[in-house]
């Protein structure tokens, strides 16, 4: 819809073709149904994307339409928007209103809607004349801007690809982004429903490999939550290519280590007799106060049955202190699996930006632009993936409309 309007706006006559009944149904599932639209803290250090070149193109067109942009063109066409710590929002904080402005916007600037239409079977490109043929209808400039693979339900089902494979682009494998991460590890179901701040540290064949802070969502698959949904694309990949894939996990971030296990040594010192507990309860007893009892519950299972394996009888305070001082820090669990692409946020992959001009128009087709997750570049939370959206949408109508040959020519 923002390269329909970008097109019209530069003159151009635009057609825009929809496969399911409704436009911009994916949009209603941004932001928990609230839609974050951007964030007015930009920056290439948010993104990923698979090559340098691409790097480049990505940086150019967020700066050629940025944060202000976008908030700027939503005033204008009469959404109201509020900054909550530079995640900004509809002040409806209805997701259904932001994707209602934008078809009333389509609407006003003469864009055609062509609902319930699978343009596969009927898109051409005629190498004579240049021109793109869908059924009768024929146009001037083409732009794919169909979405990748995530959420099947709401019609990115990576058709887009197989339109840019018929045209010769290749392709980067779509994975998940922004996913749930999965973990084998023994007894972790029993900490399921926990939330707490922690930060956790990626690691790929034992090196860091990305890290992140914030509420950490504990389920009874693994972990999810904002700072591992950041990460999840560096597990996905390192997974896809057969990687060994851990989460270092610290409970207590931001806390001071040493002082923690004194007070570890000293709780611990303050036992009782405790005739018939188990020591991982005894200890339970001795140390809650510290983290969220699931979590110490856990974290205690787990020092007793090391301690078993490497100690005879029963381990001095000292040891045991620094041993659970060691898993609320950093806890170390296995990551075997993730959530698929049918339930990610965003998909990873898509066309090479090798084969894009700055412009984001085919290298391989003249006058075929690509938009949005079309293209291997993908964004962390935050509203960093719809502004790639409305920014190449901009550039894609802008660009495209400003080739054809003269004002009113078709723009699909």
């Amino acid at each position: 819809m923002m390269a329909a309007i970008a097109a019209a706006r530069a003159g151009a006559a635009v057609t825009i073709y929809e496969h399911r009944s409704e436009a911009g149904r994916k949009l209603l599932m941004t932001g928990n149904g609230k839609c974050n639209l951007t964030n007015t803290r930009m920056g290439m250090t948010y993104y990923y994307c698979g090559s340098e070149d691409g790097k480049q193109i990505v940086r150019t067109v967020l700066t050629e339409f940025d944060e202000a942009c976008t908030l700027s063109f939503f005033h204008e066409i009469g959404l109201l928007t509020y900054d909550r710590d530079g995640y900004v929002y509809p002040q409806s904080e209805q997701a259904v209103i932001v994707r209602d402005v934008l078809v009333r916007e389509c609407l006003f600037c003469g864009v055609n809607f062509q609902y319930d239409t699978d343009v596969y079977p009927l898109l051409c490109h005629e190498e004579a004349t240049g021109q793109f043929v869908i059924g009768k209808e024929r146009y001037d400039r083409l732009i794919l801007a169909c979405g990748g693979k995530s959420e099947r339900q709401t019609g990115s089902d990576g058709s887009g690809y197989e339109l840019a494979k018929r045209f010769g682009h290749r392709i980067i494998t779509p994975l998940p982004a922004l996913v749930p991460l999965y973990t084998n590890e023994p007894d972790w179901q029993s900490m399921a429903g926990v939330r707490a701040k922690a930060r956790v540290c990626l690691l790929v064949e034992s090196r860091a490999a990305g890290e992140a802070a914030g509420e950490l969502q504990m389920t009874a698959q693994g972990i999810s939550g904002i700072p591992v949904l950041e990460l999840s694309r560096i597990a996905v990949h390192a997974i896809h290519e057969g990687k060994r894939v851990e989460a270092e996990i610290c409970f207590l971030n931001g806390r001071d280590r040493v002082q923690i296990e004194a007070m570890l040594r000293r709780m611990l010192a303050r036992g009782h007799a405790e005739d018939g507990k188990s020591l991982p309860d005894r200890l339970q007893e001795r140390l809650t106060g510290t983290v969220n009892a699931k979590i110490l519950s856990f974290i205690l299972r787990r020092v007793c049955s090391e301690m078993e394996r490497l100690h005879s009888g029963r381990p001095d305070e000292d040891r045991l202190a620094a041993a659970v001082a060691q898993q609320l820090f950093s806890c170390r669990i296995p990551i075997n699996g993730h959530g698929k692409l049918d339930h990610a946020q965003v998909t990873s992959g898509g066309v090479l930006f090798d084969e894009v001009t700055e412009k984001l128009e085919s290298r391989l087709c003249e006058g075929l632009f690509f938009a949005g997750e079309m293209l291997d570049v993908d964004g962390i939370c935050g509203g960093y993936n719809l502004q790639w959206a409305w920014s190449s949408g901009y550039a894609a109508g802008t660009f495209a409309a400003g080739k054809c040959r003269f004002k009113g020519e078709r723009s699909a």
